[in-house]
């Protein structure tokens, strides 16, 4: 006895007790369809979402002075010797492009709060809530050394911090700066990163600050970074000689990293310039 067939030809399954069973179809072009529309509102919600600025917010708070001289007041202790808050007039920012990109810019007032440490100074600048970098210079036989930096950027949520410690970043060589070797080698390590380079004393040079000419060193650094993170950055000081504190600084830096979003290019581009030699406490 042949199978029954519908009115397709496809053959009817007959049930236990008699009823006939036939096996409905996929709407599958109706699913397909209906798919690439969903798929297309997705994408334009998405992007309207995006462009409007409700999708991917991503704007800093400026780091401000009063809570730099907050948190330098928590030690509880009497100030020494160039130790406080010093004010700098700062422009410039930093930039990623993924996720549609961003730009955060810095304010026009920031802070390097000064402290004492056993070899010398160590330099706080807050420019962003998210984002600021902490510098040693040490004094040396061979001079004033960057010996490490601890680098904190903020995008989209996601915080990232980078330590380094420093061998032979020369900034400011011992004895006559003039006759002094005009570039050294440096190496600076990190957990996942390594930055190699040079330091040149670029000479002396003579800057206002507040109405008063201050006699600086200016230093430059120039690396390559490996590891986590590729690129290149350079850092321009201007050193007062009598202290070593920083009467100018200029910050450029161009790296990448892989993420799960694709290759992240990182730019930062900043100059601070000192307003006051009198720290605030």
């Amino acid at each position: 006895m042949e199978p029954q067939t519908n009115t397709t030809g496809e053959p009817r399954r007959t049930a236990r007790y008699g009823s006939v069973v036939t096996r409905p179809r996929r709407p599958r072009r109706r699913s397909v369809i209906a798919g690439i529309l969903l798929g297309a509102f997705v994408v334009a919600g998405l992007a309207g979402a995006q462009a409007s600025g409700i999708l991917f917010h991503d704007r800093p708070q400026a780091a401000s002075i009063e809570s730099a001289l907050r948190r330098f007041r928590e030690n509880d202790r009497d100030a020494k010797e160039l130790e406080g808050v010093y004010v700098y007039a700062t422009t410039g920012g930093e930039s990623v492009d993924v996720l549609g990109g961003s730009r955060h810019h810095y304010p026009a007032r920031t802070s390097i709060t000064a402290r004492r440490v056993a070899c010398g100074l160590e330099l706080d600048w807050a420019a962003l809530v998210g984002r600021a970098t902490t510098w040693t210079l040490c004094s040396t036989d061979a001079g004033i050394e960057l010996r490490g930096s601890d680098e904190r950027h903020t995008f989209f949520w996601q915080s990232d911090r980078t330590t380094y410690v420093c061998e032979g970043a020369v900034l400011v060589p011992a004895g006559d700066a003039a006759t002094a070797a005009a570039e050294r080698d440096f190496t600076c390590t990190a957990p996942k990163a390594r930055e190699t380079g040079r330091t040149e004393t670029v000479g002396p040079e003579t800057i206002a600050v507040g109405g008063t000419a201050v006699a600086t060193i200016h230093a430059r650094t120039v690396g390559t970074v490996s590891g986590e993170n590729q690129g290149t950055e350079t850092a321009d000081w201007w050193l007062d000689t009598a202290t070593a504190l920083p009467v100018r600084i200029v910050l450029q830096s161009r790296t990448s990293r892989k993420t799960i979003v694709g290759v992240a290019h990182y730019n930062e581009d900043a100059e601070l310039r000192l307003l006051s030699t009198t720290p605030e406490h």
